[in-house]
């Protein structure tokens, strides 16, 4: 990329090519969780059970699995402006087709396309900061902010759409329709934040024969192996509980739809707050003892949800809010991985996700199976809560295989074209 123009150069240039990629990030979170609020009107609608729906609420994740390398490399090749961009204009048509679904296939399909264009997005995000950001706590911060967009996209979604969205539009199908609005104005935001730049953002050094083996030399790394299982394991937690724990409050707790998005939102809340300032203090020593203490946090706070007087349920439903700075401090974790360079950055992300989304899919899917069963949401609480304690056992592991500094590749490898 080259460089701004020069009253966008610097530290300030940098932010404000940030600020592109957090408005798309944030986008990305309102479609991404234009479903989940709406699931008792979509399901009346459609006639769908709760495994159908959970199926349907996990098929963007299932498709990541397979489109997530290919886009990691595709962030290499066209760079983050485009692919970017491209990702944004796939994630538009995945709401437009959720909100004109007429049974399980078609919403199935509709949300599965998201699959498609939003690893495009959540690869070319990590990319970005990582290049733009050199100092290591600066970078970190960065990590923890942007985390931060999807998260406050779908609390947007949660409060919006049964308090606003429905009782204006008195039907799913529009609140989705307006909701998928919001990226359209991010695409046009970023697309006007980056046309100040002259060259796209793209890697000479992300030819095809270097990406095609890139992650043979990835998962050859025992961090890297650590990371992507930590990466599955937090994912089928905040997918779980972020597809469901609406309908859980509605169901279990007695709530209603309002007031069960609404306090999901204040968790989400809880969880924005918590990625914005925890991420700069994770170093390599504290890491591990960070995400191990988040995700047992998670699991009392659930288990709590299940003994504790329904009165009291909006506390731990926003303690469990925590779990939304997991994935930014796994990313961390890869991020100043050895193995993970400025030449091989792509993959790495697309790689990651791909795993991750194993916990994607499988989240929403087991939670919903589970609740259909005799067991109910309180069996599948004390799932996701054993889970939490297990992931934490691995992050614990951390300590024994990560490097103490920021990639293996200094930044001086980037190819200028990619500086801001």
């Amino acid at each position: 990329m080259d460089e701004p123009d020069s009253d966008s150069s610097g530290r300030s240039g940098r932010w404000v090519l940030f600020g592109g990629v957090y408005a798309v990030y944030f986008a990305f979170g309102v479609v991404a969780l234009s479903i989940p609020p709406l699931v008792g009107e979509v399901r009346a609608d459609l006639g769908l059970s709760r495994a159908g729906m959970g199926l349907a609420l996990g098929a963007w994740q299932l498709v990541y699995l397979g489109s997530a390398p290919p886009a990691g490399r595709l962030v290499d090749r066209l760079g983050v402006r485009r692919a970017i961009a491209i990702g944004g204009v796939i994630v538009i048509a995945s709401g437009l087709l959720r909100a004109a679904a007429g049974n399980l296939p078609a919403l199935w399909a509709a949300i599965a396309l998201f699959g498609v264009g939003g690893p495009l997005i959540s690869a070319g995000a990590p990319r970005a900061v990582a290049l733009w950001f050199d100092d290591q706590r600066e970078r970190r911060v960065a990590v923890g902010i942007y985390s931060t967009a999807p998260a406050m996209g779908s609390m947007a979604t949660l409060v919006l759409s049964n308090s606003v969205l429905m009782p204006l539009t008195g039907s799913w199908r529009w609140t989705v329709v307006i909701e998928t609005g919001s990226m359209v104005l991010a695409l046009a935001a970023w697309l006007v934040v980056t046309g100040r730049i002259r060259a796209p953002m793209s890697s000479s050094e992300a030819d095809g024969a270097g990406a095609a083996g890139a992650w043979r030399v990835l998962l050859r790394d025992p961090g890297i192996r650590l990371v992507l299982a930590l990466g599955t394991g937090v994912f089928f937690v905040a997918h779980g509980l972020g597809g469901w724990m609406p309908a859980l409050l509605r169901t279990h707790s007695g709530f209603s739809s309002m007031a069960a998005a609404n306090w999901v939102a204040v968790g989400t809340g809880v969880g924005v707050a918590v990625s914005l300032w925890l991420p700069g203090r994770a170093d390599g020593r504290r890491l591990p003892f960070i995400l191990s203490g988040v995700l047992l946090v998670v699991s009392a706070a659930l288990l709590f949800v299940l003994v504790a007087p329904t009165a009291l349920d909006p506390l731990p439903v926003a303690a469990a809010g925590v779990r939304a700075v997991l994935v930014p401090l796994v990313l961390v974790a890869l991020m100043e991985s050895e193995a993970v360079g400025p030449h091989n950055m792509g993959v790495a992300y697309g790689m990651w996700f791909a795993v991750a989304e194993l916990g994607g899919v499988s989240g929403p899917l087991v939670m919903g199976w589970v609740a259909d069963t005799d067991a109910g949401f309180g069996g599948a609480l004390v799932l996701m809560s054993v889970v939490c304690v297990l992931v934490a056992l691995v992050a614990a592991r951390l300590r024994g295989v990560r490097g103490p500094e920021v990639g293996s590749v200094p930044t001086q490898a980037v190819p200028s074209e990619e500086h801001p």
